[in-house]
């Protein structure tokens, strides 16, 4: 594609007109009078988009009249999902940093386009202590920072059999509070629990099979504020739990007897 056939794309995009009546057509295939109606144009307007539509042959007109996406619609569409997400949350994406991120998971960053936002820490920490409560077969987690309120929920998780999944930074600042419990020992030497390390994490995430509670990015300066983005939605969850499996292989274990020694007394 030359650039100006690019151009030429967002150019459709760009009408608001045209995006909505690309969206309809990607659930079916309708005729001028069926969109008009949906999108309460005129037959003329929706003659006039469609026209400009197929003639760089994102639209095409059915022998029965219909018309409906082609596939470099469907794929043009589907890309512009991720477009739509950071521009409902430029905000965010204007003080965060993504570099850090594998670039197969910036590029399919529109498939969080049906998670919700939350600006709160607070929200953020109680959702994922909900979530392992809640769990039923597994807690991944990915950090840079102990949350100590959290360990009566992994115990109880771990007692229940779920399996547990840690990466935190090599480096990371133990509080000299912290102690992991028996329970999560045990589950550690059970094989139960796993802690793996990565030189830079490159965001806070929690996940479970059901649900994300937490998919936080950096700041500029490099830090992670704790506000990000939680979700139910599949889509959203394989986008994480993929993540997570991609930084779980290039991670490293830390070793069996760092991860069970006794607290101090």
């Amino acid at each position: 594609m030359s650039l100006g056939d690019l151009c030429d794309l967002f150019f459709e995009f760009s009408n608001e007109d045209r995006l909505r009546i690309i969206r309809t057509l990607q659930n079916e295939s309708l005729t001028v009078t069926a969109l008009s109606k949906e999108l309460d144009l005129t037959t003329q307007e929706t003659s006039r988009h469609l026209s400009r539509l197929g003639e760089i042959g994102l639209s095409v007109k059915n022998p029965d009249g219909t018309h409906s996406l082609t596939g470099y619609g469907e794929l043009s569409l589907k890309q512009m999902n991720g477009f739509k997400f950071i521009s409902s949350h430029n905000d965010y994406f204007q003080n965060h940093d993504l570099s850090l991120l594998p670039t197969e998971y910036i590029s399919r960053i529109g498939e969080l386009e049906n998670s919700r936002y939350v600006d709160d820490v607070m929200v953020i920490f109680h959702l994922i202590d909900q979530m392992i409560r809640e769990a039923e077969e597994y807690v991944w987690r990915i950090t840079d920072r102990y949350i100590i309120t959290i360990i009566p929920a992994w115990s109880e998780a771990l007692e229940r059999g779920i399996k547990g999944r840690l990466i935190e930074p090599v480096d990371i600042v133990v509080p000299p509070e912290f102690d992991r419990g028996p329970v999560i020992r045990q589950a550690i030497q059970d094989h139960n629990f796993s802690l793996y390390t990565l030189k830079t994490v490159p965001l806070f995430m929690s996940l479970s099979e059901k649900q994300v509670a937490g998919i936080c990015f950096p700041a500029n300066d490099g830090r992670i504020d704790y506000r990000g983005f939680v979700s139910e939605d599949p889509t959203v969850l394989k986008w994480a739990k993929d993540l997570y499996e991609h930084l779980w292989k290039i991670a490293n274990p830390r070793s069996l007897d760092e991860l069970i020694v006794e607290p101090s007394a």
